[in-house]
């Protein structure tokens, strides 16, 4: 069985082939796959070994090879957002949702998204259209509708304390 380190080897020998390919890329679908898959292995393989920053290099490269593939950008979103960025991985995860709207996954993940960015009110909308779609996202859900009531219910008496301070 081939090590982690070897197989890294193996796809950046084959990926630096592929890219000395006089081939236009827009010209030959084989050699953007070729070059996708390379992507997406080694975006995987970074990922799985901890190293975010070359792994997230990789997916910006992958997405620039695929810029309509819904799944990437669900994938790149994924990683985004369970290594603190949920910032970054909200743009990634609207993309998704945008590119397949019928896919309950990625609309849950847009509401994870919007939820670790403090906007209930959108992360509700998501999660309301990914159970509509029959994903299993109730919970989610449920604690969106909780999170935005409270954060209604703070804007009124924030609204109350400042209008008895004015008085």
């Amino acid at each position: 069985m081939l090590s982690k380190r070897s197989i890294v080897l193996i796809l950046i020998i084959a990926f630096a082939s592929f890219l000395c390919q006089k081939q236009a890329l827009g010209m030959d679908p084989e050699v953007l796959a070729k070059k996708a898959l390379c992507h997406t292995c080694l975006a995987k393989i970074y990922a799985s070994q901890g190293k975010i920053p070359a792994a997230i290099l990789e997916y910006q490269e992958l997405l620039k090879l695929t810029p309509n593939d819904a799944a990437v950008h669900f994938e790149f979103a994924t990683l985004l957002a369970h290594n603190n960025k949920p910032d970054l991985a909200a743009p990634q995860y609207t993309q998704a949702a945008k590119l397949k709207p019928a896919v309950a996954e990625y609309q849950a993940g847009l509401g994870y998204a919007l939820m670790c960015q403090k906007n209930p009110d959108a992360a509700v909308a998501a999660y309301t259209k990914a159970c509509s779609l029959g994903g299993k996202y109730q919970t989610q859900l449920q604690n969106a509708q909780q999170y935005q009531a409270q954060q209604k219910l703070l804007d009124r008496y924030k609204k109350k304390l400042e209008q008895q301070n004015n008085e």
